[in-house]
């Protein structure tokens, strides 16, 4: 006799087919990340992750989608929770998380890969319901005098662009521009030191 199948429900097979994607992303890199081998780590059949993703690009596509959620979510608890969370200290976790596990380039691999890839991609309802909370909740932390939600904006898309761009460059653009491994590491807490002088400048 073979071994029983495991009954799962559609939601606990999506979760557990996201986990071993995000765990093969992180230890496989893109090139690894595919719905036979993912399949196989949580031992579903090939078909099984096909109906839930419909192929490799669906997967990814939603593996993204659950990764950036996430974030999302851990930056606006910290934003509200820890009110004497300045934004070097913010900036170095934010950069930390896009370059560990890849997420910075599975963004980059949505960005960037071409017609059959990027179709039907609208951000989903609840990725863009984050980012809305996410601004008034940056924006009170902003100045007097500013027009908060147009700065939120804007900072949190430099932020965003500036650390997938790291996540996405690892060494080889320092080591282009002759920066030191050092220097590249601390290029998250210079920008949070920017963004907290110009505030500062501002409430004097």
């Amino acid at each position: 006799m073979g071994t029983p199948r495991k009954r799962r429900s559609p939601e606990q097979a999506r979760s557990e087919i996201l986990l071993a994607a995000e765990a093969r992303l992180r230890d496989h890199g893109l090139e690894g990340l595919n719905v036979v081998d993912v399949a196989a780590d949580c031992g579903m059949s090939h078909a099984t992750v096909i109906h839930h993703f419909g192929n490799t690009a669906g997967m990814r596509r939603a593996l993204v989608t659950h990764m950036t959620d996430r974030l999302l979510r851990d930056v606006i608890a910290a934003l509200e929770q820890e009110p004497a969370l300045e934004p070097p200290e913010m900036l170095n976790d934010l950069f930390a998380t896009l370059s560990r596990g890849g997420h910075a380039k599975l963004l980059a691999w949505l960005s960037i890969g071409g017609d059959a890839l990027t179709e039907n991609l609208e951000p989903a309802t609840h990725v863009q319901a984050l980012f809305a909370e996410l601004v008034p909740v940056l924006g009170r932390r902003l100045p007097d005098g500013w027009d908060r939600e147009a700065v939120a904006k804007r900072m949190i898309f430099l932020v965003a662009t500036a650390a997938i761009g790291y996540g996405v460059a690892g060494s080889l653009l320092p080591r282009m521009m002759d920066m030191d491994d050092r220097e590249a590491a601390e290029f998250p807490e210079w920008l949070g030191r920017q963004i907290s002088e110009l505030m500062a400048e501002q409430r004097r």
